[in-house]
């Protein structure tokens, strides 16, 4: 009984080790790889940096997984099973799906980081909301033409449809406003931005008897 107690108390620890090692290479294997993939052509193609790093998100899974699994192959004899390796790289891909969206997108499209960046690249200059206002018209919206690209981004998207005229919303597009405006309630952010409000000097934004999206 005296044997048994260290002998199983050993195996527990082996085991131990054995799953922080798999989830700690899991973890830092998966955000390496994922990094690595933005350095190469892979999908350069797509344009539209949310959809290209779902694919590379991916890729850098498969990879992680089959390194996992060849590791927890190596390590039966320490009570590392497949599944083991499985339920790793779903926490790395989780993680890695989060600080992407948390870190590139938001840098990629955030106004208030281009403020900031604008604001760094004079620093020893005053910033009031109406010298923000003239800069993010002249360079966010007419040198960076950002205006255009969203609307790119919308059409290959789906949520919108180009005419001869200009662009009108899809089915789609009013299905993830509504969407977009139950996330808002559920979390009780602004709905300002996706309420359809009138533009400046009392113009509508949509026309009349026109349904808008809730």
């Amino acid at each position: 009984m005296t044997e048994r107690l260290p002998s199983r108390a050993g195996r527990a620890l082996r085991w131990i080790a054995a799953q922080a090692l798999l989830y700690t290479g899991a973890l830092a294997g998966g955000f390496g790889i994922f990094v690595l993939l933005f350095q190469t052509d892979l999908w350069s193609g797509v344009t539209i940096l949310f959809y290209r790093g779902l694919l590379l998100l991916i890729v850098a899974f498969l990879l992680t997984l089959a390194a996992t699994v060849a590791f927890s192959g190596l390590g039966r004899a320490w009570g590392l099973r497949r599944r083991d390796a499985l339920g790793a790289c779903v926490l790395s891909l989780s993680l890695n799906l989060s600080g992407f969206v948390i870190l590139p997108v938001t840098v990629d499209r955030s106004v208030s980081v281009f403020l900031l960046g604008q604001m760094a690249a004079h620093p020893d200059e005053r910033f009031d909301a109406e010298r923000a206002r003239r800069v993010f018209d002249a360079v966010y919206l007419g040198t960076f033409r950002q205006m255009e690209r969203r609307l790119a981004e919308q059409s290959a998207s789906g949520n919108v449809t180009p005419t001869a005229d200009g662009y009108v919303i899809t089915p789609q597009g009013r299905a993830f406003i509504r969407f977009a405006g139950w996330v808002a309630r559920l979390f009780r952010t602004d709905t300002r931005l996706i309420a359809g409000a009138s533009a400046p000097g009392g113009t509508p934004t949509a026309s009349p008897g026109r349904e808008r999206p809730d």
